[in-house]
């Protein structure tokens, strides 16, 4: 049974067509559009899809950019996060052969041993730099004023590194924003062309499937087994 309401619907508003090739859809269609628009009955559509078109492509790039620079302040908060932990481990022996390990001072160092810290994470490191800060400063005459700058200057890198990725991931996330609203104005454009070629060319399917590419938007067919 035809069901004429399918005339109506967004087809372009599916997971299944990615950004990418909802992005080509459109380069062909204004293309093709352009070619057959020796009388001008095209023209107004063409200008409206450009814009449509630009103005996705744009929001597309900013995230792909904001995302690659969010990727790699990731990775500079993790390497601090490693060099940390290392950091730790190294020095434990040095605490220890100074107070034992059943001591007051040890303790104060490590109350949960080793592995609350080679199990830190993003989210709780900072307190845990904060507290052997001040264990190292409460033992500075016995070790030193050393440890204490050391740890003092990773926490400083450590939280201005985290503060720039967190931004980072905010802006991202606005990017993300914004190219789900420019989609949804390209594929309203697009739709707009389908019913207008439509219009321009009724119950001729040859000719208005001149003006559109779907082999890139369907479904590949599994290989029979």
């Amino acid at each position: 049974m035809l069901d004429l309401e399918t005339l109506f619907k967004n087809h372009f508003e599916s997971k299944l067509i990615s950004d990418d090739k909802l992005r080509k859809f459109a380069e062909i269609q204004l293309e093709r559009l352009k070619a057959n628009n020796s009388g001008g009955e095209f023209a107004q559509l063409i200008v409206a899809t450009t814009t449509a078109y630009q103005l996705y492509a744009t929001a597309i790039t900013d995230e792909a950019v904001k995302f690659a620079a969010q990727q790699g302040l990731t990775i500079k908060v993790k390497k601090l996060l490693d060099d940390f932990k290392n950091y730790i481990a190294a020095k434990e022996g040095i605490v220890r052969a100074h107070f034992g390990k059943k001591g007051d001072a040890y303790q104060a160092f490590f109350p949960l041993g080793k592995n609350e810290y080679w199990q830190s994470n993003f989210k709780n490191v900072e307190l845990l730099m904060d507290r052997m800060i001040a264990a190292a400063d409460q033992y500075s005459a016995e070790l030193g004023t050393g440890l204490k700058n050391d740890l003092q200057t990773m926490l400083n890198d450590f939280k201005n590194a985290r503060e720039a990725q967190l931004k980072k991931k905010g802006e991202v996330a606005d990017s993300k924003t914004t190219v789900r609203k420019r989609r949804k104005e390209l594929e309203i454009q697009l739709l707009k062309n389908l019913h207008y070629i439509g219009f321009t060319y009724p119950g001729n399917v040859n000719r208005c499937n001149d003006f559109i590419d779907q082999s890139f938007l369907r479904r590949k067919k599994r290989a029979r087994e």
